[in-house]
C-alpha cells in the first residue's frame, strides 16, 4: 500500500479537483517517499500541480482506500489566487466543484470517501457540515483562515 499526501481545498463552499488523463476526479496529491514528511509532499504537490503556495496547512485524518493510505491535510489559498494545471504536472484539468453537486461527479471511491468524511457527509450525501454557526468547519473542528 502506498502512503500518499491528499489535499483538502476549500474555498466558498467548493472543493478543489484535479483530473489525470481524463480519469475520474480526485483531490490533489501525491505517492510519499519513505524519506519525506507528509505534509511537505502534500504543500509541495499542491504547488507544482496548481502554481498555487498555501497559505496554511493542518493535517484532518489519515484514511484508507484500495491503494493508498491517505494522510489528509486541508490546505488554505489565497482567495485571489486561481489554480490551474500546471504544465508538465500530469494534471488534464482541475475545477471547483459545489458540496452541493460533488454526488454527481465522478470521483474514485477513495476521493468519495475522503470528501464523505471530511465535509461531515454520511450517506445521505444532501447533509454537510460546512457551517456551524456560520463558521467553515471540517471534522467537526472550525476551521479559520480562508475558506
Amino acid at each position: 500500500m502506498r502512503i500518499r499526501a491528499t489535499v483538502l481545498v476549500i474555498r466558498q463552499q467548493a472543493v478543489l479537483l484535479v483530473r489525470e488523463r481524463g480519469g475520474p476526479w480526485l483531490l490533489p496529491g501525491e505517492t510519499v517517499e519513505p524519506d519525506e514528511l507528509t505534509m511537505v509532499v502534500a504543500i509541495r504537490a499542491l504547488y507544482e500541480g496548481t502554481g498555487v503556495e498555501a497559505n496554511a496547512a493542518a493535517f484532518l485524518f489519515q484514511q484508507v482506500s484500495a491503494h493508498h493510505l491517505h494522510h489528509v491535510f486541508r490546505i488554505a489559498i489565497p482567495d485571489d489566487l486561481h489554480p490551474r494545471a500546471a504544465f508538465g504536472s500530469g494534471l488534464d484539468d482541475l475545477c471547483w466543484v459545489d458540496a452541493s453537486q460533488l454526488a454527481n461527479v465522478h470521483t474514485t471511491p477513495g476521493t468519495r470517501s475522503i470528501l464523505n468524511r471530511a465535509l461531515g457527509v454520511s450517506h445521505d450525501t444532501t447533509k454537510s457540515t460546512w457551517r456551524e454557526n456560520g463558521a467553515r468547519v471540517g471534522i467537526g473542528k472550525r476551521w479559520r483562515g480562508t475558506p
